[in-house]
C-alpha cells in the first residue's frame, strides 16, 4: 500500500490509500457567508476508490481495507469516471429513516455479503480521472463532484446549503440527527491533518474513547475510558448502559485479550472498588450529555467499537472556535427531504 503521506500524493500518481482529513469542534452553530453547511452523517467514515482499471477498492479513516464487507459499493465504478477517489460516509438507516450507527455495525459484521441496506454520501472529491483535486478549494471540488458522480443504487451526493447554518442545525435538532458540518468555501483538502477550516457542531454529543479497563460482571459491569492529552491518557469514567448481547460477548472476548495486571495510568489512581485493567487498545464510542467539572462524562451511554479509529486519536475535543453571525429571525428552515436517508 503506497504511503498516505500528504507530501508524496500529487507526484506518486494514483493511490492507493489516503487518510482523511479531520474536523475540529464548534462552540455553537453558526451562520456565515463563506461556510458551505451539511448534515454530519452518524455512519462510517469510508474512502473509495475506483482506479484507472476500473477496479473498486474502499478503506475506513484508519486505513483498514473493508472492500469484501461491501460487494454492493463495486457497482460504483459504473458510476463515476475511473481514476476517481471520494470521500465520504457510509450510513445504515432505522424504520424513520433516520442514520443508525449501531445497525451500521451490524451489517458491516456480517457474514456473508449484505442483509442490510445501505448507502454511501460522498461529499468531497479527492481525485478525477487519475488527477489530485486537493489543493483545490472546497467549493470547486464539490462542484465538480456533482457534475461527475450518477447518482442512484448505494450512491448519493448529499445537498448542502450556504450561510445558514443555524437553520440546517435547528432542522437537525428537529429530526434527532448527529449534528452539522461547517467547511470554509476556500478549504483545501489536507489529508491526515485536523483542519480548523472544518467544524463540527453536534446537536448530539459523541466522541471516541479508548477502554483502560472494566468492572467485574457477567462479562463485565462497566468498561473504565479516557482520553490522550499532551500524551498522557487521563480516565474520564465508566460506561455501563447501551450494550446488547452481541456487544457485550464481543466486548467481553476483548478485554480478556487484552487484560494485564498492570495499570495503563501515569501514576496509576487509587481505587475504591475492584478493577481489572486492559492495554489500551481498544475504542469505543460513546454518547453522553456533558463533560462534569471533575473531567468526566455524564450519563455515558455505549455507541458501538471502533474498529478504525487509533487509541491515541482519542482525545478531549475542547471546542474554542466561536464565530458569531446567526441569520435573521424568521428565516425558513431547510428542507430536509433533499438529504437522501
Amino acid at each position: 500500500m503506497q504511503a498516505a503521506d500528504p507530501l508524496l500524493f500529487e507526484d506518486a500518481g494514483f493511490p492507493n490509500a489516503v487518510r482523511p482529513m479531520q474536523a475540529v469542534s464548534a462552540e455553537a452553530p453558526f451562520s456565515a457567508e463563506d461556510y458551505v453547511f451539511e448534515v454530519k452523517w452518524d455512519g462510517l467514515r469510508a474512502l473509495v476508490f475506483v482506479a484507472p482499471d476500473g477496479s473498486v477498492h474502499v478503506h475506513d479513516r484508519g486505513l483498514n481495507d473493508i472492500t469484501d464487507r461491501l460487494p454492493e459499493l463495486k457497482k460504483i465504478a459504473g458510476q463515476v469516471p475511473a481514476g476517481t477517489v471520494l470521500d465520504g460516509e457510509l450510513v445504515a438507516t432505522d424504520s424513520d429513516g433516520r442514520p443508525d450507527y449501531q445497525t451500521l455495525r451490524e451489517r458491516l459484521a456480517a457474514q456473508p455479503g449484505p442483509n442490510t441496506p445501505l448507502a454511501y454520501l460522498a461529499f468531497d472529491l479527492l481525485y478525477l480521472e487519475g488527477k489530485p483535486l486537493l489543493r483545490q478549494p472546497l467549493l470547486r471540488r464539490k462542484t465538480r463532484l456533482r457534475k461527475v458522480v450518477e447518482s442512484g443504487g448505494v450512491l448519493f451526493v448529499p445537498d448542502y446549503i450556504v450561510n445558514e447554518g443555524v437553520e440546517l442545525f435547528e432542522a437537525c435538532l428537529e429530526r434527532g440527527l448527529e449534528g452539522v458540518m461547517a467547511k470554509h468555501v476556500e478549504s483545501t483538502y489536507v489529508p491526515g491533518q485536523r483542519s480548523p477550516f472544518w467544524l463540527k457542531v453536534k446537536a448530539v454529543k459523541s466522541d471516541d474513547f479508548v477502554v483502560i479497563g472494566w468492572t467485574p460482571g457477567t462479562p463485565f459491569g462497566a468498561l473504565l475510558v479516557g482520553y490522550y492529552e499532551r500524551g498522557r491518557l487521563l480516565p474520564c469514567g465508566s460506561v455501563s448502559g447501551g450494550f446488547d448481547s452481541e456487544a457485550y460477548a464481543a466486548l467481553g472476548e476483548r478485554l480478556a485479550e487484552m487484560a494485564t495486571a498492570d495499570c495503563p495510568l501515569e501514576p496509576p489512581p487509587v481505587v475504591t472498588a475492584p478493577v481489572l485493567w486492559v492495554r489500551p487498545q481498544l475504542v469505543i464510542s460513546v454518547r453522553y450529555s456533558e463533560w462534569s467539572a471533575d473531567g468526566t462524562l455524564r450519563f455515558p451511554i455505549f455507541n458501538g467499537i471502533r474498529t478504525e479509529v487509533h487509541p491515541a486519536e482519542c482525545v478531549r475535543h475542547r471546542p474554542r472556535v466561536v464565530i458569531g453571525g446567526r441569520a435573521a429571525p424568521g428565516s425558513p428552515a431547510h428542507d430536509l427531504t433533499r438529504f437522501p436517508f
